[in-house]
């Protein structure tokens, strides 16, 4: 079992989905103190029969993303959420607050569940900006990534053109 480390960064099934589907999960490896969670792997894992590009995202887990099991603490807390979350979305915001870091959702009734507990919190686009600061990737990549989960993945954004996003 691989500890939770303090302000780990817990990504949860949306985005290792979001990046696997553009091949470029590996932009995930350089975040802080980056691990996702049990939930989470088996979510990826029962949609790999209609979504093969999960493989990728799988793949991550085996190279470098730690797959962690929550403690006793948030196992309580994940109990709670699994009220009105899904497995994977519970499990990431409960080991994520017991760590006192930031779960990486795009899920909305998980953002809202994170904004009401004051749990730290970003998403793919979030990611994305973040990369683009960072000169990780370029801004008309970015835009490219974004297109493609909207017209290909049925992601769900408030804009289209990445560029609203930056704050230029």
């Amino acid at each position: 079992m691989t500890e939770v480390p303090r302000k780990a960064t817990v990504l949860n099934t949306t985005v290792l989905s979001n990046f696997a589907h553009v091949n470029h999960v590996e932009l995930l490896l350089g975040l802080p103190r980056v691990v996702t969670v049990d939930a989470v792997s088996t979510e990826l894992n029962d949609g790999i029969e209609t979504h093969q590009y999960l493989e990728r995202a799988l793949s991550a887990l085996e190279d470098g993303i730690p797959v962690v099991t929550p403690s006793p603490p948030a196992q309580k807390l994940e109990e709670t959420l699994l009220e009105t979350l899904d497995p994977g979305e519970a499990q990431a915001l409960a080991v994520a607050a017991e760590a006192e870091g930031t779960v990486v959702t795009d899920d909305g009734d998980a953002r809202t569940v994170a904004d009401q507990r004051g749990i730290g919190l970003t998403g793919s686009i979030g990611l994305l900006v973040r990369f683009v600061e960072n000169d990780r990737i370029a801004a008309d990549t970015a835009d490219t990534y974004l297109k493609r989960w909207i017209d290909e993945a049925g992601f769900r954004s408030p804009a289209r053109d990445f560029r609203r996003f930056l704050g230029e």
